[in-house]
């Protein structure tokens, strides 16, 4: 076959890493430049014809009128109703009352990667003995440069085992992995629990996807029912083990609210109540250091929405599911009998998958004007990126199992 097209998009490839562009941000400045592209290399939920979904109108709604209550030139935050901001984060979260008086909400700029460098932060005040960031293999790249910035090593863990060592800042994906998809069982993740209950370990749970792992279920169970199973499969096992930990929860991907980038939320549960005093004033002289004291108005209008129109947002979020279910459904329609089958087991889930690409890979798939992420002889593909044609979806899925495995 006649690769031209492909070779060279495969040339200005090399050259955007030569400059320094990281595999994302190369997957999107291909796309752009291909008036025919099917993007599949942004980390957003797509409609179907390879767009953005729809922002949130919720938030754009509430942004609209914190714009307006921001004529006067001063400081601004949410303090004086931080609480009750945090009663409605955890009851989305789903989380049972019984442990609310542990947590602690704090509120960081720059959305949930915000919140994970926050709890980084959080963690090397409460332990400066700390070195390294624990982190899974094909884990969320972004932990590595997290890392770096926090001036901690990084230690790469097997799949599915505890991290641990008495140095070693835990972090887990509490969700679909950011790159695979792949989705702990429950007794891997209680015994990650009780791992980290035996030495007292902070540990950081990334909840970027919340309800994600179970959005085909959509069709027979409701959305509560499906953010009490993300509940009790990613967080409650370290709840129940008394763990320390920190809810680093990206908002973004569950509202469709990437464009407005608004703040992260930053649940710390502390079990022993002497320490809590301590853990506050952390949280705070953190939260005063990155400048996240004082919030931007769309953090203050998605405050205000969480606390007015929580059920607007939980629907906003139970369609971008639904979206997503979609979209996995058709993939599970075309893949089976290829090597991309396993993907679309019941043991994975969410917004991306990662298989493996053969050589040339990258030559052969940008030639029919498809742009996926690639890194480390991977392909990530945003499962989303889909067409909803159903003849384009499986001519993009027999491409994708050719090359892939």
């Amino acid at each position: 076959m006649e690769q031209k097209f492909g070779n060279q998009v495969y040339e200005k490839m090399r050259q955007l890493q030569e400059q320094g562009k990281d595999v994302n941000q190369i997957a999107k400045i291909l796309f752009d430049q291909d008036p025919q592209g099917h993007n599949y290399g942004i980390g957003i939920i797509l409609d179907g014809k390879g767009q953005p979904a729809v922002t949130s109108s919720t938030l754009l709604e509430y942004a609209s009128a914190e714009l307006e209550q921001s004529k006067a030139g001063t400081y601004m935050n949410s303090g004086k109703v931080l609480k009750d901001v945090q009663q409605a984060v955890l009851q989305w979260q789903r989380i049972p009352e019984h442990y609310w008086e542990y947590f602690t909400l704090a509120l960081p700029s720059d959305a949930g990667t915000g919140a994970v460098k926050t709890a980084v932060e959080i963690a090397l005040q409460l332990d400066p003995h700390l070195n390294a960031l624990g982190v899974e293999e094909l884990g969320w790249p972004a932990y590595k440069a997290i890392a770096k910035a926090s001036r901690l090593q990084v230690q790469e863990f097997a799949t599915g085992k505890p991290i641990t060592g008495d140095t070693v800042l835990p972090i887990y994906q509490a969700g679909p992995m950011n790159t695979t998809g792949l989705v702990h069982p429950r007794d891997v993740i209680q015994h990650r629990a009780q791992s980290a209950a035996k030495t007292g370990t902070y540990v950081i749970l990334d909840r970027a996807y919340p309800g994600f792992e179970y959005a085909r279920r959509l069709a027979t169970s409701s959305y509560d029912e499906v953010m009490r199973m993300s509940y009790e499969s990613q967080i409650q096992p370290f709840l129940e083990e008394g763990v320390p930990c920190a809810l680093a929860i990206g908002p973004t991907k569950a509202f469709v609210t990437f464009s407005l980038r608004p703040c992260g939320l930053l649940l710390l549960f502390c079990p022993d109540s002497s320490r809590q005093s301590a853990w506050t004033t952390v949280i705070n002289t953190t939260m005063r250091a990155r400048g996240s004291a004082f919030e931007h108005a769309i953090t203050r209008a998605f405050v205000n929405a969480l606390l007015h129109d929580r059920a607007r947002l939980e629907e906003e979020h139970r369609q971008a599911l639904t979206r997503l279910s979609e979209a996995e459904t058709m993939w599970r329609t075309f893949v089976g009998g290829t090597p991309l089958e396993y993907l679309y087991a019941d043991n994975y889930a969410g917004l991306f998958r990662n298989p493996k690409a053969r050589e040339n890979a990258e030559i052969a798939i940008y030639n029919e004007h498809i742009y996926p992420v690639f890194a480390n002889q991977r392909c990530r593909q945003n499962v989303t990126g889909i067409p909803t044609d159903k003849e384009l979806a499986q001519t993009h899925v027999r491409v994708f199992a050719e090359q892939c495995y």
